[in-house]
């Protein structure tokens, strides 16, 4: 009988030589287009220091990074559009799994797409194979692997890059395999780079994207390890200590369970966000009048994501009491609700520290099938208001409107000054072509 890591390479290599149903490819399409909008987005917030980190590096080349003139080469490419398509914090993820996946593993498809002139077909069916490598790889050692400290994103994303590269450049099944070994023990990522002053949560991201493409391109051309996801000095038994190989192999696709975010903060900090809002819809009153802010959730988004010393833009992001301020005070949680104007904003700070976080134990037996919060705003005249949200906007059973989709990938596109026209043949190109090479997306950017 194979070991469990050649089932997987098995089941991976078969899913990719099959038909694909509409729904998977359409849902393939809409990661893309989602991509596309939050790399655009992100591409202007540090343009000065990846423009010096290229010229001062003579990173010269032949492939783009979204948002700048000058070219550069494959991996510095695909580290800058990885980091910048997470800077905004606007990227999908899927809940059970608990990681980002367009953000490493269509930079990394996209550089190799440039250099390699693969079809939008080819790129789309490869990205889909990326996505349910890392999603099942991560639903097998979720959550233990948070637990530990681990950032997913950055661990089980740098397996879904390399996969869907090997895919997209039509790999044997042996070369998979290899691959397979090269990227799982490439993959690496702490959720200690998050705490404090820290900005390079997006450096996990884009780590995982650039081993992804070193693990596709070099690796497979070494013999890998027989079993490297089950051996005893593998990669279940470094990074959890809950183990569930069964999910693996599960049959459809797990990729239909991605969600997309309205919200420009982390996941974490949704539910009790948008809690917040429909309270403030809700009911009139003053946020000067408010004594207590209370939020219960499950335990998973507690730790790291609790502070009120707000340190800057990325540690607000990651902040469930500046979220919940943020929102009761302006009604609004996308990316002008973190800016340097707002997290230095007065009253926003002194309700930030009005906010406790506290775990609910019957909240924290729901994960991962819901990550949920109740807020309770607790008025100085006693008055109390509470709402709950099970699935914030942009899950399966909430999800975005065809407005809300047209809204922020063109109001992303927009805040970089691109051109109308040129975002509308880029949406456009994202949701129809097929025969097209991926490349031409870089004429209109």
């Amino acid at each position: 009988m194979k070991n469990i890591s050649s089932q997987f390479v098995e089941k991976l290599y078969i899913m990719a030589h099959s038909g694909y149903s509409t729904d998977v490819i359409c849902k393939a399409r809409e990661c893309f287009a989602d991509y596309l909008s939050v790399a655009i987005g992100g591409s202007k917030v540090y343009a000065d220091r990846n423009e010096r980190f290229i010229y001062e590096n003579k990173l010269s080349g032949n492939c783009h990074a979204i948002g700048y003139s000058n070219k550069t080469d494959l991996r510095t490419a695909v580290m800058i559009n990885a980091f910048n398509a997470h800077i905004l914090e606007l990227d999908d993820s899927h809940r059970m799994a608990m990681t980002h996946l367009g953000a490493p593993i269509y930079s990394a498809l996209l550089g190799v797409a440039e250099i390699y002139g693969s079809t939008m077909e080819q790129f789309l069916k490869a990205s889909v194979v990326g996505y349910e490598a890392a999603i099942r790889l991560a639903n097998v050692i979720q959550p233990g692997h948070k637990k530990r400290g681990f950032h997913v994103s950055g661990t089980c994303c740098t397996v879904g890059s390399a996969i869907g590269i090997s895919i997209m450049l039509d790999y044997t099944e042996n070369e998979l395999a290899n691959t397979l070994s090269a990227a799982v023990t490439s993959a690496a990522g702490l959720l200690g780079v998050i705490s404090g002053k820290s900005e390079q949560k997006p450096y996990n991201i884009a780590n995982a994207a650039v081993a992804g493409t070193n693990a596709a391109l070099y690796g497979k051309y070494f013999n890998g390890a027989d079993d490297i996801l089950n051996d005893s000095r593998g990669f279940f038994k470094a990074m959890t200590d809950e183990v569930r190989t069964d999910r693996l192999l599960e049959d459809g696709y797990a990729m239909l369970g991605i969600y997309q975010k309205l919200y420009a903060s982390c996941r974490h900090c949704h539910a009790p966000m948008e809690a917040m809002m429909k309270i403030r819809d809700k009911r009139k009153f003053d946020f000067r009048d408010i004594e207590t802010v209370e939020v219960r959730t499950y335990d998973l988004a507690i730790n790291g994501h609790d502070h009120t010393q707000i340190a800057g833009i990325s540690s607000a992001k990651q902040s469930i009491p500046y979220g919940v301020a943020v929102a009761c005070i302006y009604g609004d949680c996308g990316i002008d609700a973190f800016t340097n104007q707002k997290v230095e904003d007065e009253r926003i700070i002194g309700l930030t520290k009005k906010v406790k976080v506290l775990e609910d134990k019957d909240l924290t037996a729901l994960v991962p099938q819901k990550r949920a919060a109740v807020v309770t705003v607790k008025l100085q005249s006693g008055v109390q208001y509470s709402e709950r949200v099970d699935y914030p906007k942009g899950e399966p059973e909430n999800p975005i409107t065809k407005e809300e989709w047209n809204n922020k990938f063109f109001t992303l596109t927009k805040s970089v000054d691109l051109d109308e026209k040129a975002a509308k043949k880029l949406f456009d190109f994202a949701w129809d072509a097929d025969d097209a090479p991926v490349s031409q997306i870089f004429a209109w950017l």
